[in-house]
């Protein structure tokens, strides 16, 4: 009798799946949503060319509001933020020489196993002769992934 107990408490524990084991596998690509943090046009720049920069710490992102301000935003808004928490978050920042009205747009943030992909276009190309820099600057969860921007 002990032994049929045994073997049907045995048979029950064995039986009962561990759901948690399926809620920690993660299928990728992963859509990644960022939060805007200032989106426009760059005027009368000597700093920056086309780049692709990953930011990770409020130095670099004093910096890089501290230019922005000494050289003029146009066609944008204020920054939707200005204080960053590094240890959560990270800034992308893209920016190239185009007309006016050329934007300069990422579109698209993929999380793959080994990188996060991050896709740069232009919506709107520009007509005119004018030279800015269109200039797009988000934030997401900060990661150890290496970025890779296309």
């Amino acid at each position: 009798m002990k032994s049929t107990i045994i073997v049907l408490i045995s048979f029950f524990f064995l039986s009962c799946s561990n759901d948690n084991d399926d809620e920690k596998t993660i299928i990728y690509p992963q859509t990644i949503i960022p939060i805007q943090i200032l989106k426009g046009n760059l005027n009368y720049n000597n700093i920056y060319n086309q780049q692709n920069v990953v930011i990770t710490n409020d130095s670099d992102w004093q910096t890089l509001m501290s230019n922005f301000s000494t050289y003029g935003v146009i066609n944008g808004t204020p920054f939707s933020e200005s204080n960053i928490d590094f240890q959560n978050y990270m800034i992308l920042f893209v920016i190239e020489v185009g007309s006016g009205t050329t934007t300069l747009d990422i579109t698209d943030i993929q999380e793959n196993t080994n990188n996060i992909i991050v896709t740069v276009e232009n919506l709107q190309l520009g007509l005119t002769t004018d030279v800015t820099h269109p200039f797009h600057i988000v934030k997401i969860a900060k990661t150890n992934k290496p970025i890779v921007f296309q």
